[in-house]
């Protein structure tokens, strides 16, 4: 019995086509894997019971501390490939005055990310239930799109700096744990994270 070779050509041709697209000169160069997202990251904030008028400088300092550190970590973790805020300043500072949370302005963050020319954004917040229970929540909003590519959040106790830096470490190593999950399932186990 002859087997007909053309099912075989047609699928050479076709893999070969796509190399070609895929090589060809301007072809994407958002593929996943290709570089690290560029990632503006907002500035933290502190929802719930904020606890009196004579907690609110701690707070401002534990937000701009907290803030640094997943700046810090997040740049560490070499996940993504993050933005400078400083020429989108003006508007986030009109954001700010306008809406009481960037998270929660109906996307007023992706034009932040817009003009940063970031891939997506990261917004978090904790939410404070008390001196002793607080949760720290992040979305990540992919800028062309809109949508919330990754959310989640921790639960995590005592309104302090150890606490809140803590919350913060496990973030962003739950974020590389799930990032070497995704990719360990991709490739070869020798290359594995």
């Amino acid at each position: 019995m002859k087997r007909s070779l053309e099912p075989c050509l047609a699928l050479v041709a076709c893999v070969a086509g796509s190399v070609a697209v895929a090589l060809e000169p301007g072809a994407s160069t958002r593929h996943p894997y290709s570089r690290p997202p560029q990632l503006a990251v907002l500035n933290i904030e502190l929802t719930g019971d904020p606890g009196g008028p004579e907690l609110a400088a701690g707070h401002e300092a534990r937000l701009r501390m907290a803030t640094a550190k997943l700046r810090e970590e997040l740049e560490r973790s070499r996940l993504y490939q993050l933005v400078d805020n400083a020429p989108a300043q003006g508007l986030i500072d009109r954001l700010e005055s306008e809406h009481r949370y960037l998270h929660d302005c109906n996307g007023c963050d992706l034009d932040v990310g817009r003009r940063l020319r970031a891939d997506q954004v990261l917004v978090a917040w904790v939410n404070r239930v008390s001196g002793l229970i607080l949760t720290l929540t992040y979305e990540i909003h992919d800028v062309a799109t809109g949508r919330i590519i990754k959310r989640k959040s921790f639960d995590f106790r005592g309104d302090n700096d150890a606490a809140w830096r803590h919350a913060i470490g496990y973030m962003v190593r739950d974020l590389k744990e799930e990032a070497c999950s995704l990719h360990d399932s991709l490739r070869p186990p020798r290359s594995r994270c």
